[in-house]
């Protein structure tokens, strides 16, 4: 049913994206997707959160700087599909509802993703490629916010010299620190 749900969004947008016609596609009776997502937010945040946990995956390469500019590459590509935009357009209006709940959804998926993505940063603490004591969420969040805030609110131009200076601006003056962990 998720899966309908994201091609129902993808093909017709959120201003038709209901219930019924997600159930349509997805073969069953609209009450299935009605008693497991009794509001038209939650079925789509679920439906686009299960998509952006598959869409970028956090790569190991061996090297900081490699591993943040296929991360980063990867949320890029995604942006830049208007199909998948469209999807994170629809998320961002689910979230702006009155729905708590649905919004400690969103933040918990997001506060997901950064722990994930934060591997990197942990990984290169140890390889001493970063300082110690460098919050690996928050340097996550720092890297990735220049992307989502271009596609989501500005509508800059994504050009992929935006994945260099963004890990640039956010590695650059955390790996001039001369405190270092080193390496077991």
């Amino acid at each position: 049913m998720l899966t309908a749900a994201r091609e129902e969004l993808l093909d017709n947008g959120w201003d038709a994206f209901s219930h019924r016609a997600t159930a349509r596609r997805a073969g069953v009776d609209p009450a299935t997707v009605y008693r497991r997502w009794p509001t038209r937010p939650r079925l789509a945040v679920d439906a686009l959160l299960e998509m952006a946990g598959n869409a970028a995956p956090v790569p190991d390469t061996g090297a900081l700087r490699d591993d943040l500019a296929s991360f980063l590459g990867s949320i890029h590509e995604v942006l830049l599909n208007p199909r998948l935009l469209r999807l994170f357009h629809a998320l961002s209006i689910a979230t702006a509802t009155d729905d708590e709940e649905l919004r400690e959804m969103v933040r918990g998926f997001w506060s997901s993703r950064f722990e994930q993505a934060g591997k990197m940063i942990e990984r290169g603490i140890q390889r001493g490629e970063l300082p110690v004591g460098v919050d690996a969420n928050r340097t996550i969040e720092q890297l990735v916010a220049p992307l989502y805030f271009r596609a989501l609110v500005s509508g800059e131009p994504l050009e992929e010299t935006l994945i260099d200076s963004s890990i640039e601006a956010v590695v650059a003056p955390t790996s001039a620190s001369p405190t270092r962990s080193t390496q077991s």
